[in-house]
């Protein structure tokens, strides 16, 4: 099978085992915020910080466009990594960065001690429009060394090409706003099961994903971008990833999850006013899904025993 082949739906995509008497207790519910701060080593020449200071300091980097920045208030970058446990000696596995928003945060923090790794799609001109995403992050990284110049890439193009790195060698792996495109290709059990390799004992799966209600009927092919997150941990459980904490960090309950283009009815995308050919009518419809703000999203942290 061509990678066309196996590429091409992702395109149209993007753009417990417990007795009666004892139910499963849910994960605790953490705040960042609360929990102790830890400092990196002192270095010559530089002095210590805590990994909420250093994603501070990322995020507000000349390298970062306003237009990304302008995303950190719905998605938390600082309070998100700190709540997976970044610290800045880690080995981090990010699974197709698309055009890099995480990465431009990581990469930074990473740079001097740890090590990013980042899992993109192929570059493969047979894979169309995945491929022109792919290479797009390729161009970005080269064009600033002094952020990127220790990134290392790796193709990650499931079920073809399926390694993430060599096995334990990883803190954590992220895997932000993809799941539902995992679920709509039936890939999700092998990335998963690539994610667990390739995580030393004790490192972590970092899960951020727009999340479907409990009361709405969940349907894979309609493809909203909506998951249900006890599918998610369902799912991660059966990896063998064990749920050690879930946080309400990127939660929006003015999200209602029921939109007719799916979770790309919300900014960034603004499906909905894309076709509104009178800019006055076209602005206002922006100005309603923007007063919602993105998607409502669960953030999972999950551990490799």
């Amino acid at each position: 099978m061509r990678p066309r082949d196996l590429l091409l739906p992702l395109v149209a995509v993007l753009m417990t085992a417990c007795g009666p008497s004892d139910p499963p207790q849910p994960a605790p519910v953490t705040d960042p915020a609360a929990s102790p701060e830890r400092s990196e080593p002192e270095r010559p020449g530089r002095p210590a910080q805590d990994i909420r200071s250093l994603l501070q300091e990322a995020t507000v980097g000349d390298h970062r466009s306003e237009s990304n920045r302008a995303r950190d208030r719905y998605r938390n970058p600082v309070a998100t990594l700190a709540f997976f446990g970044l610290e800045p000696d880690h080995t981090v596995v990010e699974i197709w960065p698309g055009g890099g928003w995480y990465t431009e945060i990581l990469a930074p923090v990473l740079h001097d001690q740890g090590q990013l790794v980042v899992a993109n799609f192929t570059t493969d001109p047979e894979a169309g429009g995945v491929a022109r995403m792919g290479q797009a992050l390729v161009d970005k990284l080269e064009a600033e060394p002094d952020v990127y110049g220790r990134v290392n890439m790796v193709t990650f193009a499931p079920p073809d090409q399926m390694t993430l790195g060599a096995a334990g060698s990883a803190d954590l792996v992220l895997l932000s706003r993809h799941f539902h495109n995992l679920v709509a290709r039936d890939i999700h059990d092998q990335v998963l099961a690539a994610a667990f390799e390739v995580l030393a004992a004790g490192g972590v799966l970092g899960v951020i994903q727009h999340r479907l209600p409990p009361e709405q009927d969940f349907d894979p092919g309609q493809r909203t971008g909506y998951i249900p997150e006890a599918f998610v941990i369902e799912a991660a459980e059966g990896a063998g990833f064990e749920l050690e904490a879930r946080s309400e960090i990127n939660a929006n309950p003015l999200d209602s999850a029921d939109h007719e283009h799916g979770v790309w009815t919300l900014p960034p995308s603004f499906r909905a006013c894309a076709d509104i050919e009178d800019e006055a009518e076209r602005d206002l419809c922006r100005q309603e899904y923007q007063a919602i703000g993105e998607s409502d999203r669960m953030t999972l942290k999950f551990v490799k025993p």
